[in-house]
């Protein structure tokens, strides 16, 4: 696969091989994300011996992929700084044009998307409260622009900052929920045309509902029981009428949830059974027909469920897939460009794995595919344009994002690692700065803030 990394100038490359680059992160709880509330890498150089030898994997060592102390990363077999302005696609020759488009050299901050480029900015931090466990970007004020929510667990609240399309938020505004809130949704459950909030409370056995309004408040919809310990939501329209129903993993109980939002405001909870602790959800068409699936993982059992749908918010009997140990999170979609509906797995003990689909309702073998530190959440999405998705994966255990590209026939190859704050433990995707390009919030449940994330062209 080509690497798609910006060339740096010499005497910057000897700067770097010289001596190691140290920043510190900060916090700036007056809404900028673009202020004092940046971070910076540490890159470690090289201290080779006698022989000239490297005695570990750092800054001008040689390395295979993923062998690198972070933030560096293997560039052609060689330890080095990443950039975090922006990565470009080029050939084997030289020649850094767009071969398939013909739209000339691929150059970040050109102003231009060109397909293979992938152009993210410096990580930005954002407080939002003690102990962010989940996070949302969406339009709450019905302006253009998309806000940001986070549940903050040890505050036992949502937090809410208005976004400027700028890609800067707005005075923080906090509302009460259940006890540790542990994941966060954003869905019209009430058929008002304003986006409402709810929390998966994991220490009242409840969800928790705030209804919105058309200026981005939120005033309390009420607690709806639901099993015990419940970890993650999913909302979605099930039946097409114009509300949100959700989708509960209850870690206790060893089951999911299904609340349909009709009758007003939510149906009884229709359970069924997964495999152990449950956790991670994602809905996903993976057979043939139309209509949603669910994908659960199971912690106490390293198996992925999958749960076919009929459409209306009824699944069959849960089909399990064995994955990696402490599966945490999951996310569904064609990875390998073959029109069928995949999944891939991040699992604490360090392990992502792929689960492709046969079209028919079910998987193969699981494929390990790549390491992380304790990878704790993922999503997949296209950061680089070309078409196909590539991921991002959250890992608490070093305290990066780390982005992974896809040549497009499911095969990821790590392109870049960030810096977060401590815990990075869930993701949202949205054009925060409206540039039509997608951008990354990571709530840091250690740090008590969200790390942005700003794509360009």
């Amino acid at each position: 696969m080509v690497a798609r990394w910006s060339s740096f100038p010499c005497i910057v490359w000897a700067l770097l091989l010289a001596a190691g680059c140290r920043g510190e992160a900060s916090s700036d709880d007056a809404g900028s994300s673009t202020g004092s509330g940046s971070t910076s890498a540490t890159t470690t150089t090289a201290t080779g011996s006698e022989s000239g030898t490297c005695p570990q994997p750092v800054l001008g060592c040689p390395c295979e992929a993923g062998e690198c102390v972070a933030p560096a990363v293997c560039i052609a077999g060689t330890c080095s700084a990443m950039s975090t302005t922006g990565v470009g696609e080029s050939s084997s020759s030289g020649d850094a044009s767009d071969s398939s488009s013909g739209t000339g050299p691929i150059a970040c901050n050109d102003g231009q998307p060109h397909a293979g480029e992938l152009c993210l900015g410096s990580p930005t931090l954002l407080v939002m409260g003690a102990a962010p466990t989940g996070v949302v970007l969406a339009n709450f004020d019905g302006d253009p622009s998309l806000d940001l929510a986070t549940c903050n667990r040890d505050g036992n609240e949502v937090a809410l900052r208005p976004g400027d399309g700028g890609g800067n938020f707005g005075a923080r505004t906090t509302y009460a929920v259940g006890a540790s809130p542990n994941d966060v949704v954003a869905g019209d459950f009430d058929a008002d045309g304003h986006l409402d909030v709810v929390t998966a409370d994991t220490g009242a056995a409840t969800v928790s509902w705030l209804r919105g309004a058309s200026n981005g408040s939120f005033t309390a919809g009420g607690a709806i029981a639901v099993g015990m310990a419940p970890q993650q939501l999913v909302a979605t329209d099930f039946g097409g009428e114009g509300r949100d129903d959700l989708v509960i993993s209850n870690a206790t109980d060893d089951t999911v949830g299904v609340l349909l939002s009709e009758p007003a405001p939510f149906a009884a909870m229709v359970t069924f059974g997964v495999g152990i602790a449950p956790r991670g959800l994602a809905l996903a068409q993976i057979s043939d027909d139309s209509e949603l699936d669910l994908l659960v993982t199971n912690t106490g059992a390293a198996t992925v469920s999958l749960l076919l749908g009929n459409g209306a918010g009824q699944f069959g009997a849960a089909a399990p897939f064995p994955v990696g140990a402490d599966p945490r999170a999951i996310a569904g979609g064609d990875v390998n460009g073959d029109g069928l509906g995949d999944a891939v797995t991040a699992e604490a003990s360090g392990n992502l794995t792929r689960l492709l689909g046969n079209g028919l309702g079910s998987f193969g073998a699981g494929l390990p595919f790549a390491t992380a530190s304790a990878p704790s959440a993922l999503e997949l999405v296209d950061l680089d344009l070309d078409g196909d998705l590539d991921l991002v994966v959250a890992s608490s255990g070093d305290m990066t994002l780390r982005v992974l590209t896809n040549d497009g026939a499911g095969e990821f190859m790590e392109a870049i690692q960030l810096t977060t704050d401590a815990g990075p433990g869930a993701l949202a995707i949205g054009d925060f700065n409206e540039d039509g390009l997608p951008d990354i919030a990571c709530a840091n449940t250690g740090g008590s803030t969200v790390t942005l994330v700003e794509s360009s062209a």
